[in-house]
């Protein structure tokens, strides 16, 4: 897998947070961990683009949390909507790991692979069960 993959940042922040810190446990045994900036939360303010004129403007705010490690001297930044400073420790562990120019750690890139194709079977049900509820109007037309 590669540690640029877009998605990854999406699987950190919307996979369970249970198995993101166990898989984060299991790599503080054998790695080098330091807090640079301790998880907190903040306000960040939100981009958006007017279709039209394309100008930026800023949306309103989010509530976030961050945090900043340095693994094994990589550094790794965490980020995510809410009040979830453990989600935003872990996020910056598996940040670090994945941007290290070394080999990731091989249960780091199969827990992404794994809770991909979670997600991704999350959105087909989801996307399955919002079809159900769609008018034909076709059908609608004949009566």
């Amino acid at each position: 897998m590669q540690a640029n993959q877009p998605d990854n940042d999406r699987v950190l922040c919307e996979c369970d947070l249970a198995s993101l810190q166990a898989l984060v446990e299991s790599l503080e045994t054998r790695h080098q961990i330091i807090v640079t900036r301790p998880p907190g939360v903040c306000l960040t303010m939100i981009r958006a683009e007017d279709s039209l004129e394309r100008q930026e403007f800023f949306l309103g705010e989010a509530l976030t949390s961050e945090c900043d490690v340095t693994v094994d001297g990589a550094v790794g930044h965490g980020l995510c909507l809410g009040d979830e400073p453990v989600r935003a420790y872990c996020i910056a562990v598996c940040d670090a790991l994945l941007h290290t120019g070394r080999d990731q750690p091989a249960e780091v890139n199969t827990f992404l692979e794994t809770h991909r194709s979670q997600l991704a079977a999350e959105e087909q049900r989801e996307f399955n069960h919002i079809l159900r509820s769609q008018v034909d109007f076709k059908l609608m037309e004949q009566d």
